[in-house]
C-alpha cells in the first residue's frame, strides 16, 4: 500500500514537471516581429526613353506597395476601404518612415515600361505604431465597451432630456443615438442605458467622478459624457423655411482610471420648416460628426494603453486530478483575440497562476471565456478585478 501511495505521488510530480516545462517552452500570441521581408513587384512607364527614372520610379512603385501590403495585414479590409484616404495620407505617402531596407532583385524592360521584383524591408512595429495614433483599430483589436451618457435639449424643449435623471425615457436623445451608431458602425461595442426600475435621480451635469463610477458598474470600459443643443440659427432669412443650428460636445473618459481620452465640439445647421424635425435632424448631423472625431481619439489612445499594460493574472483553482481540463483551458486562453502572450508563474498540486498580456480589460477577456465551450468540463469565473481573474475548473 505503501509504494502503491509513493507511486501516485511521482506520477503527480511527474505530471506537474511536464505542464511547467511546456508552459515554459510555449509562447501564446501574435508575431510581434519588428520587421517584415517581403518580395514585390513594382511596374513605371519610361518617358522619353529615360530609363533610370523609369527604374527609379519602379523602385518607388514597390516600396509603396510593400508598405500598402503590410498595412492591409495589420487593418480589416473594411477599415482600410472606409479610412484609404487617411492611410494614403498619413501612411503611404510616408513610405521612407517605414521601409528600413530594400534591394532590386532583377527587372524587365518591355516596350515602354519597366518592372522591378523588389526585396523590401519594413519596420512593421512602426507602421502598426501610427496606425494606432491615428485610431485606426488593427485586425483582431479588442473594441472597449461604450457608455453614453449625452443630455439634449431641442429647440422647443424647456429642459435637457437624459436618461440617469429623475425620470425614465424610452430611448437615447437624438445625438446620443447618432453618436452610438456611429461607434457601433466603426466595431465598437455599445452598453445600452439601464433598463430602470426607478430613476437613478443624477443631476444633468452630474460629477465626472460620479459618472465613471456608474460606467463602471454597468461594465463600460469608456464612458462618453456630454450633451447636444438645438436652436434656431441667427440670421434666419424671410418665409417658410427656417435654419437651424446643433451643437454636440462630449468627453470620452477611461472608466478604470478616469484619465480622459479624448474631447470633441461639432456643429450642424440644416434648413427644415418644423422647427422641431429640424431641431432633430441639426442634433443627429452633429452627433454624427461627433461620432466620427471621438471615436478615432478614442481607439487611439485605447490601443496604445493596451499595449503599454495589460498583463492580467489569471489563477485557476480545481487543477489538482484535472491537468487535460487545464492545458485545454490554458490553450483556449492564448487563442482568444487580443491575447499577445501567456506565461505560467507559478502551480501547485489543485491550483495555476498565470500571466495574460492582453489587449482589454480582464472584465473583457472574462467574458470571452465565458463565450468558450469545453468538452468534458466547465468553468466557473467566480471573481474579476481589474487585474485578475479568478476561475475554478467543474469536473462531472
Amino acid at each position: 500500500m505503501s509504494d502503491h501511495n509513493t507511486m501516485k505521488k511521482w506520477i503527480k510530480r511527474i505530471c506537474l514537471v511536464v505542464v511547467l516545462a511546456l508552459a515554459a517552452s510555449s509562447s501564446y500570441g501574435a508575431d510581434n516581429r519588428a520587421v517584415k521581408q517581403l518580395k514585390v513587384l513594382g511596374t513605371a512607364v519610361i518617358h522619353e526613353k529615360n530609363l533610370a527614372d523609369g527604374r527609379q520610379n519602379a523602385v518607388n512603385d514597390a516600396l509603396v506597395a510593400a508598405v500598402g501590403q503590410v498595412v492591409m495585414e495589420l487593418l480589416t479590409g473594411e477599415t482600410v476601404v472606409q479610412r484609404f484616404q487617411q492611410i494614403n495620407d498619413s501612411i503611404l505617402a510616408e513610405r521612407d518612415n517605414y521601409v528600413q531596407n530594400y534591394r532590386v532583385l532583377t527587372e524587365s524592360v518591355a516596350g515602354n515600361t519597366v518592372r522591378a521584383l523588389v526585396q523590401v524591408d519594413i519596420a512593421v512595429d512602426r507602421v502598426s505604431r501610427d496606425l494606432s495614433r491615428l485610431g485606426l483599430a488593427l485586425a483582431g483589436a479588442v473594441y472597449p465597451r461604450i457608455l453614453f451618457m449625452v443630455a439634449e435639449r431641442n429647440v422647443t424643449d424647456a429642459d435637457f432630456s437624459y436618461w440617469w435623471g429623475d425620470r425614465r425615457l424610452l430611448s437615447r436623445t437624438i445625438c446620443e443615438g447618432a453618436m452610438a451608431a456611429t461607434f457601433q458602425a466603426t466595431g465598437f461595442e455599445i452598453i445600452d442605458p439601464p433598463d430602470l426600475s426607478s430613476p437613478l435621480s443624477l443631476p444633468v451635469n452630474a460629477s465626472e467622478a460620479d459618472m465613471v463610477a456608474l460606467a463602471g458598474r454597468l461594465g463600460a470600459d469608456v464612458l462618453v459624457a456630454g450633451y447636444g443643443t438645438a436652436a434656431t440659427a441667427p440670421h434666419t432669412t424671410g418665409g417658410t423655411v427656417k435654419s437651424f443650428e446643433a451643437v454636440v460636445e462630449a468627453r470620452a473618459f477611461n472608466v478604470q482610471t478616469g484619465q480622459p481620452m479624448g474631447r470633441t465640439r461639432q456643429e450642424s445647421v440644416v434648413s427644415n420648416q418644423d422647427e422641431v424635425m429640424g431641431g432633430r435632424e441639426a442634433l443627429s448631423g452633429a452627433g454624427v460628426s461627433a461620432g466620427h472625431d471621438l471615436s478615432r481619439q478614442i481607439m487611439a489612445v485605447w490601443q496604445q494603453e493596451q499595449d503599454r499594460s495589460a498583463v492580467i493574472g489569471v489563477e485557476v483553482e480545481g487543477t489538482g486530478g484535472h491537468i487535460a481540463s487545464f492545458v485545454r483551458l490554458r490553450t483556449a486562453i492564448s487563442s482568444l483575440s487580443g491575447v499577445k502572450e501567456l506565461k505560467m508563474n507559478a502551480m501547485s498540486p489543485d491550483r495555476a497562476d498565470m500571466a495574460v498580456s492582453y489587449q482589454g480589460s480582464a472584465r473583457s477577456l472574462a467574458d470571452a471565456l465565458l463565450l468558450q465551450t469545453f468538452s468534458g468540463f466547465g468553468i466557473d469565473i467566480f471573481e474579476v478585478t481589474p487585474k485578475t481573474i479568478r476561475i475554478r475548473l467543474v469536473n462531472p
